[in-house]
């Protein structure tokens, strides 16, 4: 990814360098950070407004456009996956690191709301299963990391043959093994498990969604809102988890520092560039795939699944010291640049590559030989 994104710097424009460090998540060498950065409580705010302004999208491409809606959908599902998925994975979780404003109940409300509309995790079970167990070294990446056990009861078990964790990939978004799970542990957790004032906000909220589907016609409730808030989200969720860390391809917790970093990636969403000198003919169609890849494989991947500084996730946990995370491409670039201990540069991966690395790690895992249904 390193000489990848250098050859952007060569071949593109200066003026398209920042935009490309924001779409793809990894910096280039040398490069600093904008003078100018949307500040974190802002850009929550621009979120809220960006997932009412989605929806209304959807609303009015299914009620005026007809057909052409087909085309319109896909765009404000994503804009709208996106936003909810910032609303879980950005503001709630940076808000439990208290990271949003630095006040702990200006953060504390930041969680309360995100995940109230969102309807993810409230502010005790992100503690628990993320704070108390995903940053546990004693935990983080075994069999008794959250993620990893969901991703066990989904079927990826340690052991299993790669082609058939593949199979189990590609139909695992389709099967109500992964979506009934989903819906009953936010139903759990935002009415059973919650504090009363999250219950209340969770009541609230979910009250103006059931108005609004009374409201509207179930075509345009369910293309608005059930695909993207639940179908498109657990798939996003999904293919981020699965990418994420190396679960279950351990015998156990990290032993050192250097294990722990090992167990820690980025994933970035950059296509490799048709090569020079070509003849026009050649060069034409394969900038063409690129294009077209950046579109419809990387674009997806970046405003549905790595949303926000997921891409440059490995600094929350290599350098947790740092806790400016709406700078974590530039901050990230630096300490690559400044030969890091962490040499995060060997550990550069796309979100394809990171969930076959993820398979393979799981499908060779030395717990094979202990885990309920290894020899599968």
């Amino acid at each position: 990814m390193e000489q990848l994104r250098r050859e952007y710097v060569e071949r593109f424009p200066g003026w398209t360098q920042q935009l490309i460090t924001l779409f793809a998540g990894k910096a280039a060498p040398g490069q600093k950070a904008p003078a100018w950065i949307t500040p974190p409580l802002v850009n929550w705010f621009l979120t809220l407004i960006q997932l009412v302004a989605a929806v209304l999208g959807s609303i009015y491409a299914v009620r005026f456009l007809g057909w052409y809606a087909a085309a319109v959908l896909p765009v404000t599902w994503l804009a709208t996956v996106n936003a909810i998925r910032k609303l879980q994975v950005t503001w709630s979780h940076h808000a439990v690191h208290k990271e949003v404003s630095g006040n702990k109940h200006i953060d504390k409300a930041v969680q309360v709301v995100s995940s109230a509309i969102s309807l993810t995790s409230n502010y005790e079970d992100i503690f628990e299963d993320h704070i108390r167990n995903h940053h546990n070294r004693k935990v983080f990446t075994t069999v008794k990391d959250p993620d990893s056990r969901f991703l066990m009861y989904l079927g990826f078990r340690p052991g299993t043959p790669m082609a058939q964790l593949r199979r189990t990939l590609y139909r695992t978004p389709f099967s109500p093994r992964l979506h009934l799970p989903f819906i009953t542990f936010r139903i759990r957790t935002n009415f059973i498990t919650a504090t009363w004032t999250r219950r209340i906000a969770s009541t609230v909220w979910v009250a103006t969604l059931v108005l609004l589907g009374v409201l509207m016609n179930g075509v345009e409730f369910t293309l608005a809102f059930l695909v993207p808030w639940l179908v498109l989200f657990h798939w996003a969720a999904l293919f981020q988890t699965i990418s994420e860390h190396p679960w279950m391809a351990f015998d156990g917790a990290p032993t050192s520092r250097g294990d722990y970093v090992s167990r820690c990636w980025a994933r970035f969403c950059l296509e490799p560039l048709p090569a020079r000198g070509l003849p026009a003919a050649r060069s034409v169609l394969l900038w063409a795939r690129w294009l077209a890849r950046m579109l419809f494989i990387q674009t997806p991947a970046r405003f549905g699944v790595l949303v926000s500084d997921l891409p440059a996730h490995d600094l929350h946990h290599v350098v947790p010291a740092d806790h400016a995370w709406h700078y974590a491409f530039w901050h990230r670039q630096a300490h690559i640049d400044d030969a890091h201990e962490s040499r995060m540069d060997q550990r550069e991966l796309s979100l394809t590559g990171a969930v076959e690395y993820v398979l393979a790690g799981i499908s060779l895992s030395p717990l094979a030989a202990s885990s309920p249904g290894g020899d599968a």
